[in-house]
């Protein structure tokens, strides 16, 4: 495989604190010999007038000086400096007009050829003629219209559009499949993965690499791993079962939005029982995951995450770990390795049951993990495209 180049235009950064998709498939392109030339996030919502998003213009300022860095072996990242949140007409336009300079100029100056046009972006042909590409391929991940900030109506016509223009699609969630297959018949659904070599270092970590921030809490715990954001996560479920839990702990590992109502974390850390630890480097997880008894999906139920797929779902079972969730339509094919359940009583007398036997099934969560990899999907991926 190989000498092929891609094109990857990415709704998230190369080094975002939370890694997914765009970042793994990438990387797996690369490992397989095919030149990567990853376009970051063209700024799809709105500007908010906030720490972290005046650190991320700084920091796409900065990286435009530098235009385009490689990364690592066949892999380019392209940082274009574009109007954040454009909706009008005009902005689009002229966003279109720097983003194809910039696009032009990097490819010239890397020799990259218009072989194929990987995008997770569904308003990629307000910026591009994605017929200029031999292949086009729309890797539809998460139904971002649902997000915070989000132009929802601008995002649902273009998406209908680029579907409709693009070669291949891929889905990682049924719903998601459903809505797009009815705009095109080349449409493959591929769940999410995990990078099972990485999480499955928590079997065999020794104790005493255990980082002390979560060392000094007592088991049993039961942890999350990944953003901490209003419409992703269940804040009332949370609150309600460590009350009702008092003798369990609760941790999270991952970054706070900022768009969250400060009260309802205030809220959460009245309870001596829960502990959020903040932010850790994606080497540093199956050290933390190798503390825990239970991997926790406390998600809400809501246009966006029932068409989602957590990613975090095989990452928690790759490290050996039992899984707890609330109802995730995605999750309903793997019911026999996951407890789901939205009421209270019953998603806290899940934790308990687990917790007496978190060995049960150990080898069978963790086949299909393996079975469930980022090589794995790629390989197939890459198959339907005749690769």
């Amino acid at each position: 495989m190989g000498r092929a180049d891609f094109t990857i235009i990415s709704t998230a950064d190369w080094d975002s604190p939370i890694q997914t998709n765009k970042q793994y498939v990438s990387k797996e392109l690369a490992k397989l010999n095919y030149r990567i030339l990853y376009i970051e996030s063209l700024g799809i919502r709105k500007l908010k007038i906030n720490k972290s998003d005046i650190k991320r213009v700084f920091k796409r300022f900065i990286n435009n000086i530098f235009f385009i860095k490689r990364k690592s072996k066949n892999i380019w990242v392209l940082s274009p400096l574009l109007i954040p949140g454009a909706t009008n007409k005009k902005i689009i336009f002229i966003n279109r007009i720097l983003f194809n300079i910039n696009l032009f100029i990097s490819m010239r100056l890397l020799n990259f050829k218009n072989d194929y046009l990987w995008t997770y972006n569904p308003l990629t042909l307000l910026y591009l003629n994605i017929k200029r590409f031999k292949t086009s391929i729309y890797h539809a991940v998460d139904a971002i219209e649902h997000q915070p900030f989000m132009p929802k109506e601008l995002i649902k016509i273009q998406e209908i559009k680029l579907a409709k223009d693009v070669d291949k699609i891929f889905a990682t969630s049924k719903n998601i499949f459903k809505k797009l297959q009815v705009h095109n018949q080349n449409i493959s659904y591929f769940g999410n993965v995990c990078d099972f070599d990485h999480f499955s270092k928590s079997l065999s970590i020794n104790p005493d690499k255990i980082p002390n921030d979560i060392k000094s809490i007592e088991n049993p715990i039961v942890g999350f791993i990944g953003s901490i954001s209003e419409y992703k996560i269940n804040f009332k479920l949370i609150y309600e079962v460590a009350n009702n839990l008092k003798h369990i702990n609760f941790v999270f590992i991952g970054p706070i939005e900022e768009t969250i109502i400060p009260v309802k974390i205030k809220k959460l850390n009245s309870l001596k029982n829960i502990h959020f630890l903040g932010y850790r480097e994606y080497k540093d997880l199956p050290y933390y995951c190798s503390y825990f008894d239970i991997g926790w999906l406390p998600l809400v139920q809501n246009d966006y995450t029932n068409s989602m797929f957590p990613i975090k779902f095989f990452e928690y079972l790759a490290a050996g770990l039992p899984v707890v969730s609330t109802k995730i339509e995605s999750l309903n094919e793997f019911k026999q390795f996951t407890e789901m359940h939205d009421d209270i009583n019953n998603h806290s007398n899940s934790i308990i049951k687990v917790l007496a036997n978190t060995e049960n099934n150990i080898k069978e969560r963790l086949n299909l993990a393996r079975n469930n990899t980022y090589q794995k999907r790629t390989i197939k991926m890459l198959r339907e495209l005749n690769l």
